[in-house]
């Protein structure tokens, strides 16, 4: 006869629910970091086609759905940090890229979110400063155009300090290269508009 311990039954029971809960949790947070990241693209949209204030009503907006989404991360863990890092990224790009348009302030947000995102979210925004420069040229805006490269400059610099595998932070090496070549790309831009 086999033996079954006496509460063996519960415990199934209460993986099961867990489980279940899991489940739940992990359908509503996908939504939730949907929009988190459609906000966020949103943002860096609204700044690079001039709607400063739209892009703060955005921002307003990703940032009460950020706080939502932390509210999963000390209940669902085992989910939470996979189904996030995207959406961070994203979160962390438009706020870095927000800040240096509109206070010429290179700064790491004070989010509570994972080092690899704020990484890898900044190398992104050097992407969209390098599309903000071009306009600013195509506007004959030198001297704020090379007020951007420098931004770019100094999140190239600070980035290529960083040598990590992609267990601990993904992507990012590809992402410094990009930033490389954005930087050596926009550089170049200038000079030929200057011309």
């Amino acid at each position: 006869m086999v033996r079954v311990e006496e509460d063996f039954e519960n415990k199934i029971e209460r993986i099961r629910d867990r489980l279940d809960n899991l489940d739940k949790a992990r359908e509503e947070l996908i939504k939730l970091t949907r929009e988190l990241k459609k906000n966020s693209t949103l943002v860096i949209s609204r700044i690079n086609s001039g709607e400063m204030e739209e892009a703060e009503k955005i921002l307003r907006k990703a940032l009460h759905i950020f706080e939502t989404v932390k509210s999963f991360e000390r209940d669902y863990p085992e989910i939470y940090y996979p189904l996030t890092r995207d959406s961070m990224q994203e979160l962390v790009e438009a706020l870095v890229f927000y800040e240096i348009v509109k206070k010429k302030k290179l700064s790491i947000p004070e989010l509570d979110v994972q080092p690899s995102s704020i990484l890898t979210g900044l190398a992104d925004a050097a992407g969209e400063l390098r599309r903000y420069t071009l306009d600013l040229l195509r506007k004959s805006m030198f001297e704020e155009a090379e007020e951007m490269m420098e931004f770019i400059e100094k999140i190239y610099s600070s980035l290529v300090t960083f040598s990590y595998p992609d267990r601990i932070v993904p992507g990012l090496k590809g992402k410094i290269d990009m930033v490389r070549f954005a930087l050596e790309r926009t550089k170049s831009d200038f000079i030929s508009a200057r011309r």
